[in-house]
This record gives C-alpha cells, structure tokens and sequence, in this order.
C-alpha cells in the first residue's frame, strides 16, 4: 500500500474518531473508487457505511466486493454483516453459511451464524454453532455470553446459569456479567443469590440501573416491599428513560398503598411515554383502588385501545367488570386475554379463579398455581426442594400462605397427608399457633423452620394452597367441617350470653383494610341498624383491628356487645370461636372470620358483594365447602342496604 494510500486512511480514520464520518466517509469512496481490486479498502469502506448507519449503501458495496472475490469467506462475511444492518436476518444467515461453507473460514463465521440464528427464535441451531465456537475457543466472552442468553430463552436456565458463572469468573471485573448472572437467579427463583449478584456489580459499577432494578425484584420475590421500593427509586432515578422501570416501582408503591407516591411516579412516568398502554393500565388500577370506577375503567379501555394484545389490561377490565357484577361480561373479558397471552400468569390466575367459581375443579386448580408467579406474591419459596405430589416425602412441611382465612380454609386438607402416612408439619405465622395446633393431632403447627432437620433428603415442602392440585381436588372429598375446636375455657368465658335468653349474633362488617385486598368487601356498620331494631336481638361484636372505630359512630352503639380489651391477644381468633359456640348466628362480610366460623361449624350468613371470590361460586346461597354458611349475594353491584334488610328478614324467621 503506497504512502499516500496509507496516509488518507489514517486521515480518514483521525475524522471518523472526531466525529466527521460524511468527510471520512468521502475519502473512503474515493480510495474504493481508485483502488477497486483492493480488498481491504473496499472493506474499510463498507465498515464505514455500516458505522455511519447506511446499511442500504453497505448492502450493495459488500455485494460487489463478493461478486468480485467469490472465493473469500470474509467478503460473505461482510456481506451478511450488512444484512444484519438491514436486520434482514434471513438473508444475513444466508451469507454466513455460504462464508462456512468456504475454505478458510474463520471461527466468527459460526458465531455470526449462531447470532443469526438466535435473531431468527431458532436457538437450538444458535447455540449449536456457539458450542463449536467454545469448543475451538473456550474462552471467548462473546460466544459464552451470547449462548447464556439463547439458553436462558430456551428454558435450560441451569445451562444460562453455568455460562454466566463461567463469564464472571473469566471477567470478574465485569460488572454486565454479574447482571447477567443477577437476572438468570431471577428466573431461576433464587431471590437471595440474586442481590448478592446484585450488589457485587453495584460495588464494581455504583450507578448500574439494571442492578439496582434486580436487585429490587428480588427484594420483592422475597417479600421486602419497602427495600424494594429504595432499590426500584434508584434504578428510576439512573435511568429515567427506561419504562418498565417505572412499571415497576409504580407497582410496588401500589402494594405499599403509598397512592400519593404511586399516583405522582405514573404522571412522572406517563410525561415520558404518555401513549404507554402499560402505564396507563397501572394508573387504572391505582383509580380501582380508590374507588374510581369510572376513572379506572377510561384508562383500561384507553390502554386497550393502544395495544389491544396488552393481556393484563384484560384482566383489569375483568376485575373492574366484576366489581360492577357484569359476570358475563367479566368473563368475556378473561377469554380475550385468553385468546392474546394465554401463557401470561395474570390471565392464567384469573382464568383459574372464574374456573374455580363453576366448579371445573381440575383446570381451576391448575389456574390457582399461577398466583406465585403474580404481585404481590402470596409465599416466599423454602430453602429445599418443593414437593411435585408424584413421590412420598419423608417429612412435608406445608407452607401456610395468603391470608388467615386461606390458612384455615385449605387447612383441612392436612388431614389427607396425615391419613396418607406422609409426616407432615404446619408451617404458618405464630399467632394461629394456638387456634390451629388441634386441628390434627398428627399434624404439627409450627412458626419457624428451627426444629427442622433441613439436611435430610426426603424433606420437601409445599404451599398450602396447592394441596388440592397435589392432593384432593375434588371438595366433595374434602375432610368436612366441623374441623376446628374451641378451647372449653375460653367457651366457658362466654356463657353468661345465654343466660339473658336473647337471640345472640355475632357481627363482623370490616375485612383487612388494604385497598389491594378490600374492593368492595366491607360494610358500614351503620348499615347494620335493620339488625339492632329486631326485638330480641342481642348484637356481638367480632370485629377486630380496622373497622371497631365505627362503633362510635353509629346511634345503635350501645346495644353492642364488645369484648374487653384482652380478647384474641394470646392468638387469633381463638376468643372467637370460643365466643362463637354461644351465638345464634353469625353475621360477617367475605373475611377470614367467614371460615373460622364454616370450619366451626356455626350457623353463618355471609354478605357477598355482586361477584364475589372465587370460593363463594357463581350463584346460589349454599356453598360446597362449608355447610352451615348461607350466602347473600348483592343484587345490585354495591347495594348493601337491600342485602341487609334481606338478612334481617331472615333472622326474623329463625326467631
């Protein structure tokens, strides 16, 4: 290469560095112009083009330069690189294996092929040429990281795993690759390994925003929405363009019931991307839980109508349906998210729900299983292996998950393990302890995993909301209730209720509080007034927490039976069902105390609102799982008043 040829190249690379690409780009055409047989001018100058982002141009330069050297596997090379550029990945493809099949050809000729491939969804043929690359080079960062990726899309998230690892300890100064590794923890549910992959590329890079955003999900996988909330703050705050960041930290300040703070993050993020179908979805939601029916349902339909294949924008505008008891129409719109992401957990765990509602057990259940996989998640995972139903565990524990109601309400199903020989223990918060440690002799309740010999091979656990996919699902098979006791002094501390030879109810109107939980649920108890004007009714309270400042407020205040203040205090609900066996009936909205008193075995009437939970069915004033419970739906979505005065007209009949 002559002196002056030399010299204009590294002129034109000196502009290309300072940012002049049109006038280094104009030296190159003129040495290709001059130099046509040159193979590495006209190589330079299609690197040009395809930098400078003229794909089209590079195109038909890498086509000459082919024609001209149809021999060279890297004018092919070239060529397909140029494809790739158009993101023409087909033809891209094409060029890379016409490169392979020449003599000559180097290694990057697979690994663009396996890119290509990958580009394509055909990852068993991507990571096929990576394997040949690592195979000739096993140290080559790009073929291990890229094959991590095709992995970890294929579903082998231990071989994602093992690529990832590799990669850090090729390059632990890397922090990518431990945010790589921070991310396949993720999918792999492994939420502690996960932040400490995290803060290990946060040492190394203190402003990485995809750390900090790994970081947070793992804090919410393992239930610590406060902290995940500090770490979602900063991932925002490092990178303010990226939307789904946004979603994110909108979502855990939903869950935080921080509205004031979600509801500014959703108009910060909406000034970014005001056409986010997402964004507008969750800003939906936050009116949902504000009782902005009307509000809520605009943004649905307003994120529908962006993107109508957004499936969890479905699933709200069914919940919104069914707030409004339009059961039809709810369902429609399960079966349209149904219809554009079937796979999605929000469609599966709806579509689950409404199952369970029919009745249609088997697909019910296996809807149920996907509540794991959605916000805010109703368990953190046990640190052994979880039980799959098929072998027989040496010990189970069965993880106790959800609300309180849950717990008693699938807690019945612990009677089948035991029956089954299998050795189960009871895993669940301490204070229903007491309530439930007699719920089967054979079964221990315990609050921590202390006494648990967690090295033992046959040690599995399970949720206990899953026992009827693993176990039962059919609730004509379920032990029946009565299946909670009352302790007899605490029975005997009530007595004295019986002796006035009033007609006893107990009354419950306020469920958990949580706007995420109770849409809907709840009661004034000044609506309860029909109940207090029966002659011969003697109301009791059962309401605890949330809700007993109403007693206050209403005119019929003193006609209340309250417990004194050291009801329930040594564990939940076990003055309640002691109190229980010495009503006439009890009287509740859709709480936990719905199920104590089902699984008591006491006479209940349960106020629903229009489309209430899954468990309550679709119509109908009797329910499967617990015999002595009558159902009063509302008529009319949010008409209490109506629903009251029907029940007070029933107890008028027992009377």
């Amino acid at each position: 290469m002559s002196p002056e040829v030399s010299s204009a190249l590294a002129r034109a690379a000196d502009l290309h560095r300072s940012g002049h690409f049109e006038q280094a780009l104009a030296i190159y055409r003129r040495l290709a112009k001059a130099h046509s047989a040159s193979f590495d001018i006209q190589r330079l100058l299609i690197f040009e083009l395809l930098q400078v982002g003229r794909p089209k141009e590079a195109v038909i330069a890498a086509r000459r330069l082919r024609d001209a050297h149809p021999r060279n596997p890297h004018a092919a090379i070239l060529l397909g690189a140029s494809h790739q550029g158009m993101g023409n990945w087909e033809k891209a493809l094409v060029a890379f294996q016409a490169a392979l099949s020449l003599e000559g050809a180097p290694l990057e000729a697979r690994f663009l092929a396996g890119n290509a491939f990958c580009a394509l969804g055909r990852y068993v043929e991507g990571v096929a040429c990576y394997d040949a690359v690592l195979a000739a080079d096993p140290r080559s960062i790009e073929a291990l990281s890229n094959r991590a990726g095709a992995l970890a899309r294929m579903g082998r998230l231990q071989g994602a795993l093992s690529d990832s690892e590799a990669l850090v300890a090729l390059q632990p100064w890397q922090p990518l690759h431990l945010v790589n590794l921070a991310g396949t923890l993720l999918e792999l549910e492994r939420p502690k390994d996960v932040i400490a992959a995290a803060d290990a590329a946060l040492r190394l890079a203190p402003r990485l925003a995809d750390a900090e955003y790994l970081r947070g999900q793992a804090l919410l996988g393992l239930g610590n929405w406060a902290q995940a909330r500090v770490s979602l703050e900063k991932a925002v705050d490092l990178a303010p363009q990226n939307i789904s960041f946004h979603a994110r930290l909108i979502s855990v300040l939903h869950l935080l019931e921080d509205m004031p703070a979600a509801r500014s993050a959703c108009e910060r993020a909406l000034l970014l991307a005001p056409k986010s179908a997402m964004l507008l979805q969750l800003r939906g939601e936050m009116r949902r839980a504000q009782d902005d029916a009307s509000g809520a349902m605009g943004d649905i339909e307003a994120a529908l109508a962006l993107d109508p294949r957004l499936a969890s924008a479905h699933v709200s505008r069914a919940r919104l349906l069914a707030d409004e008891g339009r059961r039809e129409d709810m369902r429609k719109a399960i079966g349209h998210a149904l219809e554009v992401d079937p796979g999605h957990p929000y469609v599966s765990y709806a579509n689950g729900m409404e199952k369970l509602a029919q009745g249609h057990w088997l697909e019910g259940w296996a809807g149920y299983e996907h509540r794991e996989r959605i916000l805010p998640p109703p368990f953190n995972p046990l640190p052994f292996t979880r039980w799959d139903g098929r072998e027989t565990p040496e010990v189970l524990v069965v993880l106790g998950e959800q609300g309180i109601g849950d717990v008693i309400f699938f807690g019945r199903l612990l009677r089948i393990l035991a029956d089954r020989g299998i050795s189960t223990i009871l895993l669940t918060r301490p204070g229903l302890i007491p309530l439930l440690r007699d719920l089967d002799g054979r079964v221990p309740v315990v609050s921590d995993l202390s006494g648990i010999d967690q090295s033992m091979p046959g040690l599995r656990w399970a949720p206990i909301g899953s026992l009827p996919h693993l176990v039962s699902p059919d609730p004509a098979q379920w032990p029946a209730a009565p299946y909670l006791t009352a302790p007899p002094d605490r029975v005997s501390r009530w007595r004295h209720l019986r002796q006035d030879g009033a007609f006893n109810i107990g009354i419950n109107w306020q469920g958990n509080p949580s706007r995420n939980v109770d849409v809907g649920r709840s009661i004034p108890l000044a609506l309860f007034a029909p109940l207090a004007a029966i002659p011969g009714v003697n109301l009791v309270s059962l309401q605890h927490g949330a809700g007993t400042e109403q007693l206050e407020q209403v005119p019929f205040a003193g006609a209340i039976v309250r417990p004194d203040a050291g009801f329930n205090t040594d564990g939940i609900f076990v003055d309640t069902v002691g109190l229980m066996q010495s009503l006439d009936l009890v009287l509740t909205t859709d709480t936990a105390l719905a199920n104590v008193a089902g699984a008591c075995g006491v006479l209940t009437f349960v106020a629903l609102r229009a489309l209430p939970d899954w468990r309550w069915g679709c119509e109908g004033e009797k329910t499967v799982f617990f015999p002595t419970l009558r159902l009063f739906r509302q008529q009319i979505a949010g008409d209490w008043s109506s629903l009251v005065q029907r029940m007070a007209d029933k107890i008028r009949e027992l009377m």
